[in-house]
């Protein structure tokens, strides 16, 4: 019967589960499982999936990877996260359950309150103590971005490391329990976003990133190797639990917010002054709730009801906006990522055009046009 509590295997997964469908295995494991597959003497690696259940890519190329029993030169350390997340029917439909919390955002120091806290805690002590020098945290996204990585210190390791799988990446400066921030002091830590599942681009840049990870030197820890674009200064953008909003179609008397239907294309192309974040009530209180990356409310610095709209006070580039209202409920709306260095516009009441989905960024936040 899966349950939440933490399984270790530390002679990695007999054949017969290994070649076994993703779902038997699943239902073997039973819930959150931590496999060594023994190597030889270099430093440990590891590899993390499945920390929500409605984000199968990671756990499908690293079976797929796995499946042709590489012989590797460390012991490699699998962490499969919220097993019963991804088991519930139909399967990969929920990020996780109604009686659980967030895999990904209880790995801070925490008491262990819960059998889901209790299987975080000790697999990172397990981890600490193998002396793992890297992890990769694999993901999907609930809206439609580009492929990017995370990384919670900026320094040449987790670019370097980041730059396996995409040179797109996003210096993560909210704290959030992640379990690439309790690591950080560690190891060489980041967290990649393959984009939507269910696409064979994503599959194929999970599995293509695993064996340059995998099978190649390990990372260059002492100077960055890679050309990148590096985007910081993200606010947090959530929505109070007692608005009630949905994607697309119109406000009504029974709706306080509505956010474009095609809101996410906007991810990771800077938008302007005046661009609409959603449809609400004339003179109405703002929706949203706004945090700054050393955790101070700025929703009023950031945002305003124009007439019957929600619109940007200054330029911005979202991140991560998401599609589904489940998403919004159980972790955020949308990250805006600001310059602090540039000063707000002295207009604000301009539309924003449809941004160049192409653009790369500045290490300061703002973003570089190209045209294509």
């Amino acid at each position: 019967m899966p349950d939440d509590h933490l399984r270790y295997l530390p002679d990695g997964l007999p054949d017969v589960l290994l070649d076994a469908d993703e779902r038997t295995l699943l239902q073997e494991l039973g819930g959150p499982s931590l496999i060594r597959f023994p190597g030889r003497d270099e430093p440990p690696r590891a590899v993390s999936v499945l920390l929500h259940g409605d984000e199968p890519t990671g756990f499908q190329a690293l079976l797929h990877v796995l499946r042709s029993r590489p012989e590797l030169p460390y012991d490699l350390y699998v962490l499969i996260g919220n097993v019963r997340a991804a088991l519930e029917p139909p399967g990969y439909a929920v990020r996780y359950l109604d009686d659980q919390e967030d895999l990904n955002r209880i790995w801070s120091p925490t008491s262990r309150t819960t059998p889901l806290r209790e299987a975080a805690a000790d697999a990172l002590v397990r981890l600490q103590q193998a002396q793992i020098s890297s992890l990769v945290d694999l993901h999907n996204t609930s809206g439609d971005n580009p492929f990017y990585a995370i990384i919670t210190r900026n320094r040449p390791g987790t670019i370097n490391l980041a730059a396996l799988f995409t040179t797109r990446i996003v210096h993560w400066e909210l704290p959030n329990g992640a379990l690439v921030e309790a690591l950080q002091d560690d190891c060489t830590a980041v967290a990649v976003e393959c984009g939507l599942p269910g696409q064979r681009a994503t599959w194929d840049l999970a599995v293509d990133g695993l064996r340059r990870y995998l099978f190649g030197p390990p990372v260059d820890t002492q100077e960055t190797g890679a050309d990148h674009g590096l985007l910081s200064g993200l606010h947090r953008v959530t929505v109070p639990p007692e608005v009630t909003l949905r994607f697309g179609g119109e406000l009504h008397d029974d709706l306080d917010l509505v956010i474009p239907i095609d809101a996410d294309r906007h991810n990771f192309a800077e938008v302007a002054p005046g661009h609409v974040l959603g449809q609400v009530h004339p003179d109405a209180p703002l929706p949203v709730e706004v945090l700054a990356p050393d955790g101070r409310p700025a929703t009023e610095q950031l945002l305003r009801v124009d007439d019957d709209r929600l619109v940007l006070t200054r330029a911005a580039t979202p991140v991560m906006m998401t599609r589904t209202v489940e998403a919004v409920r159980k972790d955020c709306l949308v990250y805006l990522a600001v310059d602090p260095t540039r000063p707000p516009e002295a207009s604000t009441s301009s539309m924003s055009m449809p941004a160049n989905r192409s653009s790369s960024v500045r290490s300061n936040g703002t973003s570089v046009r190209r045209s294509t």
